[in-house]
């Protein structure tokens, strides 16, 4: 147990047993404290640290089983239907694929993911298989939880509010971990950063120039730019003067906040992900704030090319995260578990080789190598139908001019900025807040559903105040 651990023992049971909109509040905001566990299992490379929003979030789904068997009903909204039964098709489609491994029996050779070791695993069913299926059980019952909770408007902001505070909190912790690294005073990372494992250490890394990185109370500087960029996007909606967060003063600092912290974190993540950003708010925001965001982003990249060209420090940064990381080992390693597990799909490309059996960092080859073309199938099938209905969702309100615009535009950008940078960074299936945007879209996707019918059927006028 960790000390931040011996707190949730007990706050933990207390919420889920009296306050279900307090613990659902709490676990949205704890989402981007991806390094802090409330304990930590086995020692070495086997160990793994049980994340606070996934213990927290296990008490919320137990509440919402608790409801169900109390009112012997089980809520399965109707149009939240179609996308959370292609969720629940690829649960289904990576516990069925650990067939895989039972049949083949040390039959196939997993290689490592490790550039400089040649040596390879037989393929067998262990324990990190079903443990994979586990974190993406947890992931469909944490997306349900969100989508069902947040269909009402009143509940979307608070989870909006809740996810944002959270990450406003991840980014000023970044800025005291940048003052510690700046000014050689220890770093408390006792104090969030509780992971024991390797993966969970992203505080001490450096780049090879001797440039410090930013990862926050996050596993590591990359998972850290994903849930900044998430809040980036959700944000964006609530730019407009009329449209406002926790305040218009407020809103503006905490925006700008998020924006430096990203670009300190020096992942390359985090820049792809404003790139993506960038050109995603082009076309799904309203075109009164394109204009805007166009001229925000061109005079962002001046100042960048002009800090290149005259900062020593950008140059350096600029190199070693860009330019020099191309070739560096970690990125000849994400190559080469891409290369592997495409060549395991092509030996098994109905069912792959069984969920969590070969590592590739990125989504699509790591889905297809592990739960073969059905898996990828399901996720791919999901994914559209939650955008499609956001998207959707979007346009229509654009045409009545409904203030639910500022919402369903900022969780369409955050899914759509989310899968582009895990196409190339991996599968963050492990992490909650991926599941918690997944949840998000279905809800507001769903309340563009409700409120189309209702449009046709006469109960709401044609635009909504």
């Amino acid at each position: 147990m960790t000390p931040i651990g011996w707190v949730f023992l007990i706050v933990g049971p207390v919420l889920a047993v009296s306050r279900r909109r307090w613990l659902y509040a709490v676990t949205v905001f704890f989402l981007p404290f991806t390094a802090t566990g409330v304990a930590n299992i086995g020692t070495g490379e086997d160990a793994s640290a049980v994340q606070i929003s996934m213990y927290l979030g296990t008490f919320l789904i137990a509440r919402f089983v608790f409801d169900w068997m109390r009112t012997a009903k089980v809520l399965w909204p109707r149009s939240e239907r179609t996308a959370l039964g292609w969720l629940a098709a690829f649960l289904v489609s990576t516990a069925v694929s650990l067939v895989m491994p039972v049949i083949l029996n040390g039959a196939e050779q997993i290689p490592s993911k490790t550039l400089l070791d040649l040596s390879t695993t037989p393929l067998e069913l262990t324990a990190h298989n079903v443990t994979g299926v586990l974190y993406i059980l947890f992931g469909f019952l944490f997306a349900y939880c969100v989508a069902v909770f947040s269909r009402r408007r009143a509940n979307m902001l608070l989870s909006i509010r809740s996810f944002m505070a959270g990450s406003i909190f991840a980014a000023l912790w970044a800025v005291i971990e940048f003052i510690c690294k700046f000014t050689g005073v220890t770093y408390p990372a006792a104090v969030f950063n509780t992971g024991t494992a390797a993966s969970t250490l992203g505080y001490r890394q450096i780049l090879g120039s001797g440039v410090f990185r930013l990862s926050s109370v996050a596993v590591e500087p990359s998972i850290f730019a994903q849930t900044l960029l998430i809040a980036l996007c959700l944000y964006i909606p609530f730019m407009s003067r009329s449209r406002c967060l926790f305040g218009r003063r407020i809103d503006r600092a905490w925006i700008a906040l998020l924006l430096v912290v990203l670009l300190c974190t020096t992942s390359s993540t985090a820049y792809l992900g404003i790139l993506v950003l960038v050109a995603a708010t082009t076309v799904s925001v309203p075109s009164k704030m394109r204009l805007r965001f166009l001229v925000a982003g061109t005079f962002t990249g001046l100042i960048a090319v002009a800090g290149y060209f005259t900062i020593p420090v950008f140059q350096s940064v600029f190199s070693a995260v860009l330019l020099n990381k191309n070739g560096s080992a970690s990125a000849l390693e994400r190559l080469m578990t891409i290369q592997n597990s495409w060549e395991m799909f092509l030996r098994h490309p109905i069912l792959g080789v069984g969920w969590e059996s070969i590592a590739s960092h990125d989504l699509v080859v790591h889905i297809l190598a592990n739960a073969g073309m059905v898996g990828f199938v399901c996720f791919a099938g999901a994914m559209f139908v939650i955008l499609q209905r956001l998207h959707r969702s979007v346009r229509s309100k654009q045409r009545q001019s409904c203030q639910d615009i500022q919402v369903d535009s900022g969780i369409y950008l955050a899914l759509v900025v989310t899968l582009v940078t895990s196409a190339v960074s991996g599968f963050l299936n492990v992490f909650g807040f991926f599941w918690f945007i997944c949840g998000l879209g279905i809800a507001g996707g769903s309340m563009a559903t409700e409120s189309e019918s209702m449009n046709r059927s006469g109960l709401l006028p044609e635009a909504t105040a």
